[in-house]
């Protein structure tokens, strides 16, 4: 029956109506710019193409409606344009200026297209030639100098990273891929914390970082905002690049990339592949090793209708290392009461305990992270899509699409190595399953007016394995498999008045959670979670208003958001625990650390700001105040709040819904294109953060690992048509890190840094299609020494490389 059905629909839609939009596009002199890129962007619709000799370029099988075009040329200012378009319009014109800065087309603010002058919201963008100006490797890389985000990485590539959105946790940021969510269920939060640092550049088009609440349009965890990674969509003529390079730390890395179209664009398709390797690290038993690779394809049925199929997978392995710690260093050297003042020690003392010696701690406070010669962590992700879209009609759309996300991780840590370890090797493997179904439509009421209306169906399914792999009575044995289940309805609206000068986005949304028996085979100690009768979480219900207003005239936009977000508690957070031992006895142990009944962690936010074109569109100040209000969130709590004799899985510690906080503060960026072959874009955040209780350290209400101030500066210059330079900079101001030391747990005060970067590129060779580019990078270019949160950063590094593009 579905069958016969959808064979009317192709058939209804192969008689509807449709046009070809045609356009060329030309300098500020009316010259024809030839191979200019031109993308075209709607709700159910993604197109690529060039312009031809004459400048020309052309759309075919396009329904009426709105839409955006996307047209940039290497060295021009990049200019995006709405359009109504209907079949047998005139030609569109589009001029190119050689100076300003670009124009974009976002996604994320609002789930489809807009132009920038009418996005509501802050929004930044990192496009595919920034990307490869400063030859950035992964997502963190990628991100790092964007307004409002802080990047943090545990020494080296393929360690641990995570990133802060607005002073909030790491999981109170979205990751998105082509506009969905991206997270693994098996990790801590239940967010994408254990995967960017896989997440490695293959072959984006562009990263787009909405700051501000966001659960309204996608869901848990984009509180502080969502990072969307978003794919090249194929289309126009073949094109792809290789990329090969080697450098310092044993580095090697290797990428490629195509995309394109075939049966006139009737088929589209794009790929990559990656392998990257390092060999050494930085203390030179650090390896780490990432294959990954991306497809996506899609066929349209008719000029209405399509379908479509992404992959984006990686299988990752690193040698981790030992935490930071206090653990030996002599109690003089810890000040009774306040601040301790963090004062590694040294690169030979830690290599005398990498070496099984006594250190001279000297007025060392705390011992940097080092090595662990048999602990490491294997990965696999792969995120795969299917979507079927349908223009009904010009003022109606609809769209059905199924998401899986696969994850699968595994510790191993054995009894090699200084301070604490195990007694023998303790296996964890963590294996994961979302998989959503979400159906919505998209209906243009008038032309000033449009709503979106969807239902999701999220299924999610937690499994681990821990082994402590010991003898005998010894032996401990956990395994757990949870499942829960979401059904959410949500609506998005966005309203265009006054011709277009006021824009208003309104949306909401619903979800309901349900949690099935959880099922438990536990060795050698008790299962506390049997000891209550389980329940589904709280529903979690959202609202987003979003405004701005466009003066024309003085190149102005004044903008407001409110919402309120949420996080669901993690399948772990809930039923997850881990090993201990007691000192005294050497009995080993499973302690349980969820607790069923968390809430999900709620925020309410705000946020304005104003958008400032100067000097002819040369320039743009943008300027952001923000405040977030959290509710309560869900903390793990060892303070002694958490009472074994009251609490009913036995716990002494354990995670909580605790009590909230505030996170106030500023944002300023600066884009400016003074001239055609430079640009400067600059960033700098304020936060002001405070919690609510002092879960941590009596006294203290501050958030740890947070930099109050950052400034960030990336500067491209061409100089002539073969070679170009980017230098980049970030500067963090002074931050607190909590580390246990003695008897309980202090803060620790850490020195600000900066880090500066630069990249050269040369191209040896450019034909009427082709070209071959060497280039070189430099990180930490002043080779300063700095720890980020008790992790020692990598000194200068570089890379060597060449590139060829057709």
């Amino acid at each position: 029956m579905i069958r016969y059905v959808l064979l009317a629909l192709v058939s209804l839609q192969a008689f509807a109506q449709s046009g070809v939009l045609n356009g060329r596009v030309v300098d500020s002199q009316g010259r024809v710019l030839v191979d200019a890129t031109v993308r075209l962007l709607r709700q159910a619709d993604s197109r690529r193409t060039e312009t031809d000799s004459k400048g020309a370029f052309a759309f075919e099988r396009l329904t009426s409606g709105d839409l955006v075009l996307e047209v940039e040329k290497s060295q021009f200012r990049r200019e995006s344009r709405l359009v109504h378009f209907m079949p047998g319009m005139a030609v569109e014109t589009i001029t190119l200026e050689v100076e300003g800065v670009n124009q974009s087309v976002l996604v994320t603010a609002a789930g489809g297209a807009q132009v920038e002058q009418e996005i509501s919201k802050a929004v930044s963008v990192v496009d595919n030639e920034e990307i490869l100006n400063r030859n950035a490797m992964s997502l963190g890389d990628i991100v790092r100098y964007s307004p409002g985000i802080q990047v943090r990485n545990g020494s080296g590539i393929g360690q641990l990273t995570t990133f802060r959105m607005r002073g909030l946790r790491a999981d109170a940021s979205a990751v998105l891929i082509d506009g969905l969510r991206f997270r693994d269920t098996t990790s801590l939060q239940s967010d994408a914390s254990s995967f960017i640092s896989s997440l490695n550049f293959i072959n984006a088009d562009r990263v787009e970082v909405l700051r501000g609440s966001g659960s309204s349009l996608y869901g848990t965890n984009a509180v502080g905002g969502a990072v969307n990674v978003v794919t090249p969509q194929g289309g126009g003529p073949m094109r792809g690049d290789l990329q090969l390079e080697g450098g310092n730390l044993g580095l090697f890395r290797g990428r490629g990339s195509v995309s394109g179209g075939l049966a006139g664009d009737r088929l589209k398709y794009s790929g990559g592949v990656l392998h990257l390797n390092v060999m050494d690290g930085i203390d030179g038993n650090d390896r780490a090793r990432s294959t990954g690779g991306q497809g996506f394809v899609r066929y349209d049925l008719t000029p209405r209708m399509s379908v479509s199929a992404r992959l984006l997978g990686s299988d990752d392995f690193v040698q981790t290392n030992i935490s930071p710690t206090t653990s030996g260093v002599p109690s003089a050297n810890l000040p009774s009461t306040g601040f301790i003042t963090a004062i590694p020690l040294s690169p030979s003392g830690v290599a005398t305990l990498n070496a099984g010696g006594k250190a001279d701690f000297g007025t060392a406070t705390f011992v940097p992270g080092r090595d662990d010669p048999d602990a490491r962590r294997a990965s696999r992700f792969l995120s795969s899509s299917f979507v079927f879209r349908d223009a009904v009609a010009a003022n109606f759309n609809w769209q059905a699409s199924y998401q899986r996300t696969h994850t699968n991780r595994v510790y191993d840590d054995g009894p090699a190595g200084t301070g604490f370890q195990p007694a023998a090797d303790n296996h964890s493997q963590y294996v994961g399953n979302i998989d959503t179904v979400d159906v919505h439509g998209t209906a243009q009421l008038t032309r000033s007016i449009s709503l979106t209306g969807g239902y999701e169906f999220e299924r999610e399914a937690y499994a681990d394995l821990q082994n402590n792999n010991l003898l005998g009575t010894r032996l401990v044995l956990e395994q757990s498999h949870v499942n829960q289940s979401s059904n959410t309805g949500y609506f998005a609206s966005q309203i265009a008045l006054l011709g277009r000068r006021l824009q208003i986005s309104v949306s909401g949304r619903a979800q309901a959670f349900q949690l099935s028996k959880p099922q438990f085979q536990l060795t050698g100690t008790a299962n506390n979670y049997d000891k209550v009768a389980l329940q589904s979480p709280p529903a979690a219900f959202t609202g987003d208003v979003s405004a701005a207003y466009l003066f024309a005239r003085s190149s102005t936009k004044l903008r407001g958001h409110f919402g309120n977000a949420y996080r669901a508690p993690s399948l772990y957070e809930r039923f997850g625990g881990g090993f201990s031992s007691n000192p005294a006895t050497g009995a080993v142990g499973f302690t349980a650390y969820g607790d069923p009944r968390l809430a999900p962690d709620r925020y309410n936010s705000a946020d304005g700001g104003v958008d400032q074109y100067l000097f002819g569109n040369r320039a743009k100040v943008s300027a952001t105040y923000f405040y977030t209000r959290i509710s309560h969130i869900t903390a793990f709590d060892f303070s002694g709040a958490v009472n074994a004799a009251t609490d009913p899985f036995g716990r002494s510690y354990g995670y909580i819904n605790g009590s909230g906080g505030i996170s106030r503060g500023v944002e300023i960026a600066v884009e400016t294109r003074p001239l055609r072959s430079l640009t400067i874009n600059g960033s700098y955040t304020y936060v002001n953060e405070n919690t609510d209780r002092d879960l941590s350290v009596p006294g203290f209400y501050k958030l740890f690992s947070l930099q109050p101030h950052t400034l960030t500066i990336v500067a491209t210059k061409h100089w002539g048509r073969k070679f170009d330079t980017t230098v980049d900079m970030f500067h963090g101001s002074d931050y607190f890190v909590p580390f246990f030391a003695v008897t309980r747990t202090r803060v620790y005060s850490f020195p600000g840094f900066t880090k500066t970067g630069a990249t050269a590129n040369y191209r040896v060779w450019e034909g009427e299609k082709r070209s071959v580019r060497a280039y070189a990078r430099v990180d930490n270019l002043f080779n300063q020494t700095y720890y980020e949160a008790g992790w020692l950063a990598s000194k200068a590094t570089f890379a060597i490389g060449m590139g060829y593009a057709f």
